[in-house]
């Protein structure tokens, strides 16, 4: 009987503690958002860290991905080095650093021996960062002309001139026919950052768009690059990679959706979901007065 006297005594404010909590109301969208890109970030050494600066980047709060970034400037790990600079190379706050962290990018495309070359290909055109040296542009070029490459199709985005014709995206639409899903995916990616595009190419992004497998990972893409009036739907998706893509183009678009996003904040769902959905709810604001504006 003592015994469990004792235990109820343990167990019954326990009980009582967390029925309170159950009673607790949720925080604020704004406040869950900036809570799930500020744990994000704090996740060193993962890809999603590195997604979670970028958003803060773009909701104007770069001193928070700087100080998250800036003691891993050093970082020696390939492939996610890349991202850290990437990082650094938008946050920083003078042009002087962030070309040093752009330079380092660079110094992996042209090091052969770097396993992480294609990540630095990448970046550098994510960057928009230009071509300086003939041996740069010989390594893009090589790359550009190899189909078999995987980094062809970002080899191919840095070579886009300034005014691009329909036939510079052809090379571009022979990596979105490819057998190859990820070829596909990475080929659509740069058409969809590639905008206005001509009417022909459009075109045949539809008709590659028309037989393109729905659960494939390179439809989303493609989608938004044959048209970006796909992207209502792809946010309304099931699919909770396309309905990511989706939710964070819309908003990088200042798309005013008003799209109902609690439920994408709930810890069961996949964590990039998550993250465009905090970015989409920061950013609505901005947005609308970015709109309001025009």
């Amino acid at each position: 009987m003592l015994r469990n006297c004792r235990y109820l005594t343990i167990i019954a404010p326990l009980l009582l503690l967390a029925s309170l909590r159950a009673a607790e109301p949720p925080l604020p969208l704004e406040a869950q958002s900036e809570a799930i890109l500020a744990e994000s970030l704090a996740a060193t050494g993962e890809w999603s860290s590195v997604h979670a600066a970028e958003y803060l980047i773009r909701l104007n709060e770069a001193p928070k991905a700087l100080a998250a970034f800036q003691p891993q400037a050093q970082c020696k790990i390939p492939q996610y080095r890349i991202g850290v600079w990437r990082v650094l190379a938008q946050a920083e706050t003078s042009p002087q650093r962030r070309q040093a962290f752009v330079e380092q990018i660079r110094s992996v495309l042209l090091n052969t021996n770097a396993p992480d070359r294609l990540h630095a290909l990448e970046s550098l055109a994510k960057l928009n960062a230009p071509i300086t040296t003939p041996e740069e542009r010989r390594i893009v070029e090589e790359v550009a002309a190899t189909p078999a490459d995987p980094g062809r199709s970002f080899a191919l985005w840095r070579l886009i001139p300034s005014k691009p014709t329909g036939k510079d995206y052809e090379p571009l639409l022979e990596e979105a026919a490819s057998d190859d899903e990820v070829r596909r995916l990475r080929a659509a990616f740069v058409l969809g950052q590639c905008h206005p595009l001509p009417q022909a190419t459009k075109a045949k992004l539809e008709q590659l768009l028309a037989v393109e497998p729905h659960d494939s990972i390179a439809y989303p893409f493609l989608a938004i690059a044959t048209d970006p009036a796909n992207l209502p739907k792809l946010a309304d998706s099931d699919n909770p990679t396309h309905k990511a893509l989706a939710i964070k183009e819309l908003t990088l678009r200042h798309v005013d959706n008003r799209l109902d996003l609690t439920a994408e904040l709930a810890e069961e769902r996949p964590l990039a979901l998550r993250q465009a959905a905090a970015f989409a709810i920061l950013a609505q604001p901005r947005n609308r007065q970015a709109n309001s504006s025009r």
